[in-house]
Parts: C-alpha cells; structure tokens; sequence
C-alpha cells in the first residue's frame, strides 16, 4: 500500500512538472535574479583594495609633499585647487590651517609645520590668563584654537620639545573659559564686547576641544584638564543632539578625545558613546567597500570624508585595545581599518601624475582642498599601527 501511494504521489509530480514546467523553470529564473539582484544591489559584496603598512606610509608621505609643495613664504598653504581647469582657490580658513599644522607634525614635517606655526605669530587675542588665535577680522573660534592646541601638543609628543608649553596652556584656558556648565563649549568670542556669544555652538569645534582638554591631560595630568574633559564628554553624549538640534552627530574628534582619556577612566555613560560611534563609523566604512565607486554611493568621497572615518575607526581601534569593555570591538574595527585604508590608497593621485597640485592629492568633483590632505594622512597615520 505505502508502495503505491508513493508512486501515485512521484506521478502526480511528473505530472504537474510536464504540464507547469515552463511556469517552474520562469519562477526559478526570476527568484535567481532576484537573488542576484538583492545581492549586487541591496546588499553588494565588500571590496577591498590590497593594502599594507608600506603603502599607507607612502600615501601619507605623498600627501605631505603635496601640502609642503603648496606652502607660501608666510606659512599658509594651497587651500584649494581645480584640477581639470588648473585654478588655485583664493579662499583661506584658519581652522584648516591649524589642521594641517596637527598632520604635518603627526608626520614628521617639523620644519614645514613650524613655518606654518609662525603665520600665527601676532595673530593672538590676550586676556587676564588665557590666550586664543584669531584673524584680525573674524571672532575668535573655538574650533581653529583647539586644533592649533592639538597641533602644539602633538608637535610635544613627536618633538620630545616643550617650548610652546605655556601657550599651549594659555589656549586650554581660553576653550575652558568658552565651557558652559553643563559641559557645552561656546564657538565664538567676540573681542568687541569681551565677551563669549551667546547660543552658538561649532559642528566639531565642542569635540575638537574636547580632544584638546584630553592632551592636556595626558601631558600635564596634575593640572585638572581632565574634569573639563570628562565634563565635554559627557555633554557630547548625552545632551549635544538635544540642546544643538542634531540627529546622533558623529564626532570623529570625541573618538580620539576618548581614545586620548582613556588611561583617566572612562565612566560608563563614554563607554557606551564610544561604542555608539564605533557602529556608526563601521557602518560608513562597510558601506563604502560594498558601493566604491558606485553610482548608489551616497557618500562624500572626498580625501577629509574619507579620512575623518579613518581617524574615528583608528582611535576607536586603539581605544579598544586598552578599555575591557570594548575589547570585543577590536578585531571588527581592525578589519574596517584595512578596508578604508585600501579605498583611501586605492584613490590617491599617483607619483606619474605629472601636474604637481594634483599629485598625491584626494579629488571629488574635480576639486581637492587642504583639508582632504590633513585627514587622510591622520587616517593614514592612525591605519599604520593596526596593520603592522
């Protein structure tokens, strides 16, 4: 009985396959290229360009040059340049500027960013304790004083040269007395009226600061930076999005302030934000090895956007390595590291190009600017370590 009706049912299959065969085989096709469509599409494989430690070391070198050939007999540097009509941008911003100095001196270009370091020379508004750098016609801005103050403290590690320690300080009391009590910073300072203005706060600068208050920290830890620091922190990941309108603002300078303050103690409310930033930029990372290149590729690829990913993910691999609590992020962000050090190599203009403004330059849209060079050496920099 069982017999028989097992070849009644194998029957009836036959059966419906000879009558619905072409309909089978048309549904069969279909889910395969839905399948295939999901894949390549929706959920494209990760593509990573071949990259080591040598290549990220000649990128950065590369670029370095390319910010060392652009530089001017007062210190400044090319701002920007049009690559297909060969036109160099007239604009000038003092927050790159002080950028750049942090990458130059993080690379080892002590010469070039100390000529660059003398262009601020005269340009500083003093008060009663603090000191703070400003364009003669602009307020005075918390984001270009806490990168020139990251510059001088990184110029201190590399250098092993304390020269500049005093207005390294003077800067740090000038962002410390922009801080508000609930631990946001104030951007601007208006030398008009001698005082801060009021209601405005930087998109970066509040972390850039934070960054600056850590170094101070690490390099003179009896002085109490690290309360200013501690106190940022914590506004950066608890009140920032509410009390500035943003939507969960990615920081890539809070990650190497965190990284920076890690051996103070990290409360458990900066853990949790550095692993909140850690899947943010992960997923930037993933995203742009699944769509380089791609027309669905939303992403900025500009040298500074791709670059400030680098630098978050690389401080944030670092930071893995010394907080237990995050040392399940560390081989995860190592491999996001690879991959966005390949695309960052992979994108370069080469040593054949023979027009010297575009060599060793990151373009998007025909068009680089210094910045795009400052944050991918730093990626390139902070890249180096996780792939030795």
């Amino acid at each position: 009985m069982g017999d028989e009706l097992l070849v009644s049912a194998l029957g009836q299959v036959r059966g419906a396959w000879q009558k619905h065969r072409r309909w089978f085989v048309g549904q069969l096709a279909l889910w395969v290229i839905l399948v295939v469509v999901l894949r390549l599409v929706v959920v494209p494989a990760e593509t990573t360009p071949p990259v080591d430690a040598p290549a990220t070391q000649r990128a950065a070198a590369a670029a370095g040059d390319w910010l060392e050939r652009g530089q001017l007999e007062d210190g400044r540097f090319l701002y920007g340049y049009f690559r297909e009509d060969q036109q160099v941008s007239p604009d000038y911003n003092v927050t790159r500027h002080a950028g750049v100095l942090d990458a130059l001196y993080r690379l080892g270009r002590i010469e070039a960013a100390d000529a660059g370091l003398a262009f601020t020379d005269g340009k500083f508004v003093h008060s009663e304790d603090w000191a703070a750098f400003a364009s003669a016609d602009a307020p005075v801005d918390v984001g270009a004083n806490s990168l020139l103050l990251v510059a001088l403290m990184n110029r201190r590690e590399v250098t092993g040269d304390p020269r500049h320690d005093e207005l390294a300080r003077q800067i740090g009391r000038f962002l410390a007395s922009q801080q508000q009590p609930d631990g946001s910073i104030l951007q601007f300072w208006q030398r008009e009226t001698g005082e801060s203005v009021p209601g405005l706060f930087g998109k970066f600068s509040t972390g850039e600061a934070f960054y600056g208050f850590a170094l101070l920290h690490d390099a003179f830890p009896d002085e109490g930076w690290n309360r200013n620091a501690h106190s940022v922190a914590d506004y950066l990941a608890t009140r920032r999005d509410e009390a500035e309108g943003n939507f969960r603002q990615p920081d890539h300078w809070a990650a190497y302030g965190l990284a920076t303050l890690a051996p103070d103690g990290l409360t458990e409310t900066e853990v949790e934000y550095a692993r909140f930033l850690a899947g943010y930029f992960g997923y930037l990372i993933r995203y742009e090895s699944q769509n380089q290149r791609s027309a669905l590729n939303q992403l900025n690829e500009s040298g500074a956007s791709l670059g400030t990913i680098g630098e978050a993910t690389s401080a944030l691999w670092r930071l893995s390595g010394e907080e237990p609590r995050l040392a399940d992020l560390r081989d995860v962000l190592g491999t996001r590291i690879e991959s966005l050090a390949g695309v960052l190599v992979d994108q370069q203009i080469g040593p054949a190009d023979p027009d010297p403004r575009a060599r060793g330059a990151w373009f998007a849209d025909g068009y680089t600017q210094m910045d795009d060079q400052q944050h991918a050496i730093a990626a390139l920099i902070g890249s180096e370590e996780a792939l030795r």
